[in-house]
């Protein structure tokens, strides 16, 4: 049940005046038993306390009972696990409090403690984002009346460069791999700059052969990164590797092996094992070839702005990463300029 809002006072014609509010969507009055508008103001106040001093406090796992559900509906499912990881990782460090009792000194424990295990900024910074996001929908139940975290710093990055395949490193790889669905979910990964989720979970119901395009979308099993919906075109390659793929298709996903769906952390897996075998770099990861298509692109001379719209960047500045790849490139641009 929800906790009653929008409270005002009306006058009956019976002398009385009334308290207005709504509870769980539907309007309700109460009397306050007053004919004097100050006395009835006075009742207002009372009548507000008495339901805050009632109202139940939440636990931290009484909200992740009933958040996780809800952030599944919503979210994707690598977003939710972060919700889950980060949320249970609180709860173990701060104990089962309840919510009203957080405060910014609990999610600077936090912060300390995981910058202690040797996390990365990075990493720590994604679990303070998801405490922030979840107290916020705690925030808009009305289960709190602030967010706790509301001024959370984040902890600085050192400006660091995304690592991505060189074109030779790529054909490095390419050559030690023996498991062809793998082959093929690589060459597609750094020739679209699809996530691993949205190629995993791609169906041939959104795979346009006749237009070249790919429609990246949600759908009842799997959710795309803030649920955004873009369109993809296909270069050459991308669309004789699943034209060649289309005329054997048998299963409802592009990518799959044997017929049997492809889990994120099998891939992850098999690709990491194959990096390290032809001793490339240990940084290299499959989040790493979304950075490899980018990066060529850029290095191709293709603006910063067209590769935003290819990635589906909300924020020029999350592309600008890849900016240190175009210097080179920009002479011929300013040298345009002449008198």
């Amino acid at each position: 049940m929800s906790v009653p809002s929008k409270f005002s006072l009306f006058k009956r014609s019976n002398g009385f005046y009334y308290i207005l509010f709504e509870k769980d969507g539907k309007r309700k009055w109460k009397s306050t038993r007053a004919t004097l508008k100050t006395d009835a103001l006075k009742a207002l106040t009372e009548f507000k306390d008495l339901l805050a001093s009632r109202q139940v406090e939440v636990t931290l796992s009484k909200f992740i009972d009933t958040f996780l559900p809800f952030a599944r509906v919503n979210y994707s499912k690598c977003t939710v696990d972060f919700y889950e990881q980060a949320l249970n990782r609180l709860r173990s460090m701060v104990g089962d409090r309840s919510l009203s009792c957080l405060t910014m000194q609990h999610l600077d424990q936090y912060k300390v403690k995981r910058l202690s295990e040797k996390k990365s900024a990075a990493t720590v910074n994604r679990d303070l984002q998801a405490l922030r996001a979840a107290m916020n929908t705690a925030t808009s139940w009305k289960l709190i009346k602030a967010n706790p975290f509301s001024k959370m710093r984040q902890v600085q990055i050192p400006d660091t460069q995304p690592t991505y395949f060189t074109k030779s490193d790529f054909q490095t790889l390419m050559k030690g791999i023996a498991d062809q669905w793998l082959k093929e979910l690589i060459i597609f990964a750094a020739l679209t700059g699809m996530r691993r989720g949205e190629i995993t979970n791609l169906r041939w119901e959104d795979v346009d052969l006749k237009q070249r395009l790919i429609v990246i979308q949600s759908n009842p099993t799997f959710k795309t990164k803030h649920g955004k919906r873009r369109i993809l075109p296909m270069n050459d390659i991308v669309f004789n590797l699943l034209a060649a793929k289309a005329g054997r298709a048998t299963y409802e996903y592009v990518f799959h092996i044997g017929g049997r769906k492809i889990y994120d952390d099998h891939a992850c897996k098999k690709l990491k094992k194959y990096i390290r075998q032809a001793g490339l770099n240990n940084r290299l990861h499959f989040h790493s070839l979304r950075h490899t298509f980018a990066s060529w692109l850029v290095q191709d001379g293709v603006s910063l702005y067209e590769v935003q719209k290819l990635l589906g960047h909300s924020n020029i500045a999350v592309t600008q990463v890849y900016s240190h790849l175009l210097p080179e490139g920009l002479h011929s641009t300013v040298n345009r300029i002449s008198l």
